[in-house]
C-alpha cells in the first residue's frame, strides 16, 4: 500500500469520521486555535492553495501560550529503526533551536519506517498570528533537513547505546 495512498486515508478519516475541520487561511486557523477552550486539544487540518498535501495541526491553548504539534503530510520520510510503530514519534521527538523536531510514523515496512516530518513548539498567544504561523513553517521547511538529520543522529545515539 503506498504510503500517500494511507495519507489520503487518513485525511478521509479525519474529515469524514472524526470531524477534523480543514481551513485554507492562516489568519482563520489562528483565531480557531486561540477561540478554542483552555486546556483540551483540538486537531485541524490546514491546507493551504498551492500544497499537493496539508499539515495536521495540534493545538493547545493554555494562556498565556500555545502548544502546537505540525506534521507535514507533504514531507514523507523514512528511518531504519527497530522501533514498535507506537513509539516512533516519543522516540524521534528532539529539541532543536525553538523546535521539537519529530516523525509522525504511518507504516512500517521490512525494518523501514515511514512517517511525515513535523515539529511542536510553544508559542505566546499574543504573539501568534498568522503571519506569525507562516513563518513557523517556512522555517521548519527551509531547514527540514537539518531537523531530520538531528532525528538520524537521536536514533544512532540510542542505537548505540
Amino acid at each position: 500500500m503506498s504510503i500517500y495512498y494511507i495519507i489520503g486515508n487518513l485525511l478521509l478519516q479525519l474529515r469524514f469520521r472524526y470531524g477534523v475541520e480543514e481551513v485554507d487561511d492562516s489568519v482563520e486557523l489562528v483565531n480557531l486555535v486561540k477561540s478554542q477552550e483552555e486546556g483540551v486539544e483540538k486537531t485541524y487540518i490546514y491546507s493551504p492553495p498551492g500544497r499537493p498535501r496539508p499539515y495536521l495541526i495540534s493545538a493547545m491553548l493554555s494562556p498565556p501560550y500555545v502548544a502546537l504539534a505540525v506534521a507535514d503530510l507533504d514531507d514523507v520520510r523514512q528511518i531504519h529503526a527497530d522501533i514498535p510503530l507506537e513509539d516512533v514519534e516519543e522516540a524521534t521527538t528532539v529539541v532543536v533551536d525553538n523546535y521539537a523536531p519529530f516523525i509522525m510514523p504511518l507504516k512500517k515496512d521490512d525494518g523501514v519506517i515511514y512517517g511525515v516530518l513535523g515539529f511542536k513548539t510553544v508559542v505566546e498567544s499574543d504573539v501568534l498570528t498568522g503571519g506569525f504561523f507562516e513563518t513557523l513553517l517556512e522555517d521548519f521547511e527551509l531547514n527540514s533537513d537539518k531537523y531530520f538529520s538531528s532525528i538520524v543522529n537521536k536514533l544512532t545515539e540510542l542505537k548505540q547505546k
